[in-house]
Formats: structure tokens, C-alpha cells, sequence
């Protein structure tokens, strides 16, 4: 095989002992009670910015161009913040990336035009970038059983995260822009509250340069770990990221505009999503987790396939939801799964795969998004025909994904 499995394996790879955390024994305790905060806060704007854009009277396509813009800095980012997590802590990272979202998020609600939002859009998703990456590094740097930490992070944020789109859809029917307000300054206090409480464990000495600032040498530094089995599993996180996403979009502002659904509707459809999320989450994942995930994510992919084609065909506005909701909450088992597969691997710096997955599939976010608000005046059902081929493309990817597992 090539150079990187020379040096790497499907073992599970050393870890810090969880003892060795300052200044609490139970610091995963208060990673997930963080994250449970982010997820909730982090979607209160969610479900109120169909409503935003169309009272600002921008382009429709504006929903898909600014989530866009976010994800872009997400992706251009996350190999240095890696690195800034290996160097000074996951810990610490978290927090700031907390403080700087949140203020964002007040920029973010105070726009006016759509360059305001594009900027606010594009400085928050640099502060998401370090969120996003420093949670993956503290697990992958101190956890004892890094799949079932990793899968308890994501479960977390995608059972809670629909609670915060009940709670903003709420807020968004009280005030669009107190919602915002109501946001920022929430995140702003849980960065706090991390710096106050969260502790790391033992820091890397990894040199940074001016260079390291360019994001995509960042990318050239980790061509070393990129194999086929490797580039393979990064394609399959991107287009499933990419149809995700394309889809979410395209959902949040259908409801709203072809249903003509009020926000506080949008957060009770999403707390619905939550409570599958945390039943499939808490029974079919767990369970998966214990197989061959490079195999048993394949029919996942197939699932999520068959109910888009569902989605695509039925016109109804009530079947349409009921199927809408179970693949919301069915969408919600193959990140923890991918993540569990990203552990496998065995790499001289974790750092950098940790950066490259969180990369891979910000790149999907950015696409996804952007084609899902450039395509909705062709149909307002296209993103949701081009999330359907997204996941059959994950089908067939996976399978040979598999099968290069099973060669090394």
C-alpha cells in the first residue's frame, strides 16, 4: 500500500488519559453541556431567516448565498484552526470561537443589504471553523473511547439543535431583530462561561508561521496522509455534507414560501426532528457503531436516498412533512458514523484529518447551499432532486470506500 499506511492502521490510536484533564475529572461533562448550549443558541436565527430576507425584500437566492458565504470560511479555515487547537488547546479554541460568533451573529441581525450580510456571514464562519474543529481535536487528544465520545458530541448537537430552532421560531414571531440580539449575546456568555470552566489537557508544540495564515497551504501540508482509501472517505463526507445541506436549505425556505408557514411553525417542525434524532440516535446509532461502519453506513445512504425520491414526488402539504421529519431525523445517524470512521485511522498528526474532514465537508455547505438559492427559481423542488443523487453517489462511493477498507 502507500506511504500513509505504512504508518497507519484501523487501530484505535493512543490517547491522553482523562485523569490528566485540569482543572476537573469530568471535563467531557462539561464539553457536552457546552456543546448543548451551542446547539441551542447557535439556531435561533435559523428558522427566522427565510422571514429576515423577505421582510429586508432581498433576492430569494440570498438564503442559499449567505449560508454559503458562512460555510466558505468554514472550509478555508479549518486546517489552521487544527493547528491552533493542537498548539494552544481545544479548550481554549472552543471559547473563542463562541465569543466571535456570537458578536457576528449581532452584525448578522443588524444587516441591512445584502453585502452586509455576506460580510457578517463570511467573519462568522471563520469563528464557527474553530468551533467545528476544536471539538473533534479535544476528543480525538484525550478520549479513552474516542467513537462513542465523538458520537455523543454529535448527538447532542443534532437532538438539541432542533430545540433551538423551536425556541428562535418563537422569538422570531415576538422580534425578528431581538431574536438576534438574543442570540449573539447567548453565545457570547457560554464563550465565557467555557474560558471560566473548561480545562485542556497536555498542548503540542507545533510551530506557526506567517504561511500557516494562507488556508490552502494548509491543505498542501496534509497531501501526505491523502490515499485513496483516505480520499475516498473525504469525497463520501463531502457530497453527503453537499446533499445535506442543498436539501436543509432549500427545506427551510420552501415551508415558508410555498406553505407560507410562520417561524414558530419551522422551530415545531424541527423539535419534532429532534426527538426522532434523539431515538434514532440513542438506538440505531449506538448500535451501529459497534459493526463495521465502512459497511453499515452504506444502507444508511440507501434509506435517506429512497425518502428524498419521496420527497421529490409527493405534493401533498401533509404527507410531505411527515416524510420531511423522518428524514430530517433519519439525516442525523451518518455524521456520528463518519466520525466513528475518521478514528480509524492512524495518522502521524490526527490534527490534520481532523481539519481536512471538517474542510471536506464545509466545502459541501458552501456548494450545497449556493446551488440550493441559485436553483430555486427553476423549481422550488430542484434541491431537493440534486440532494437525491448527492446521497446516491454516497451509496456508490461508500461501497467501494468499503471495499479498500477491507484491503488494508
Amino acid at each position: 500500500m502507500s506511504d500513509f499506511f505504512n504508518n497507519a492502521t484501523l487501530d484505535n490510536f493512543d490517547t491522553v488519559s482523562i485523569e490528566s484533564l485540569p482543572p476537573f475529572k469530568n471535563m467531557y461533562l462539561i464539553l457536552f453541556f457546552l456543546i448543548f448550549l451551542y446547539s441551542l443558541a447557535a439556531n435561533f436565527a435559523h428558522p427566522i431567516t427565510p422571514t429576515f430576507i423577505k421582510e429586508l425584500g432581498l433576492h430569494d437566492y440570498m438564503f442559499g448565498v449567505a449560508f454559503s458565504c458562512m460555510a466558505l470560511t468554514n472550509f478555508l479555515f479549518s486546517p489552521l484552526w487544527s493547528k491552533l487547537s493542537e498548539k494552544y488547546g481545544g479548550a481554549k479554541v472552543l471559547s473563542i470561537g463562541l465569543l466571535g460568533y456570537g458578536v457576528m451573529q449581532v452584525f448578522f441581525g443588524i444587516s441591512k443589504t445584502e453585502v452586509q450580510i455576506c460580510i457578517a456571514r463570511l467573519v462568522a464562519g471563520f469563528f464557527l471553523s474553530g468551533i467545528s474543529v476544536s471539538q473533534l481535536i479535544y476528543c480525538l487528544k484525550n478520549s479513552k473511547d474516542v467513537s462513542k465520545d465523538l458520537a455523543i458530541c454529535a448527538t447532542v448537537n443534532m437532538v438539541v439543535s432542533p430545540f433551538g430552532f423551536l425556541i428562535g421560531g418563537f422569538l422570531g414571531d415576538w422580534n425578528i431583530l431581538g431574536t438576534f440580539y438574543i442570540q449573539g449575546i447567548s453565545l457570547f456568555l457560554i464563550g465565557l462561561l467555557g474560558l471560566l470552566i473548561f480545562g485542556d489537557s497536555d498542548t503540542e508544540d507545533v510551530k506557526l508561521h506567517k504561511e500557516d495564515l494562507n488556508p490552502f497551504k494548509a491543505f498542501g501540508d496534509s497531501k501526505d496522509i491523502i490515499t485513496k482509501f483516505v480520499f475516498l472517505f473525504l469525497i463520501v463526507a463531502a457530497i453527503s455534507s453537499f446533499g445535506s445541506t442543498c436539501y436543509e436549505q432549500c427545506f427551510n425556505y420552501y415551508i415558508k414560501d410555498v406553505f407560507n408557514f410562520p417561524s414558530s411553525y419551522n422551530g415545531i417542525l424541527k423539535a419534532g426532528v429532534g426527538i426522532i434524532a434523539l431515538i434514532a440516535n440513542w438506538t440505531i446509532t449506538m448500535m451501529l457503531l459497534k459493526t463495521n461502519t465502512f459497511k453499515t453506513i452504506v444502507p444508511v445512504f440507501g434509506m435517506l436516498f429512497l425518502m428524498l425520491v419521496g420527497v421529490c414526488v409527493i405534493d401533498d402539504m401533509v404527507p410531505f412533512i411527515i416524510i420531511n421529519v423522518v428524514f430530517f431525523g433519519m439525516n442525523s445517524i451518518y455524521l456520528p458514523l463518519q466520525q466513528a470512521m475518521m478514528t480509524k485511522y492512524k495518522t502521524r498528526n490526527n490534527g490534520e484529518l481532523v481539519g481536512l474532514f471538517n474542510a471536506v465537508r464545509s466545502i459541501g455547505m458552501v456548494l450545497g447551499s449556493l446551488l440550493a438559492g441559485l436553483i430555486y427559481g427553476v423549481g422550488p423542488k430542484a434541491s431537493f432532486v440534486v440532494s437525491a443523487i448527492a446521497f446516491g453517489l454516497c451509496i456508490i462511493l461508500s461501497i467501494s470506500n468499503y471495499k479498500e477498507s477491507e484491503r488494508v
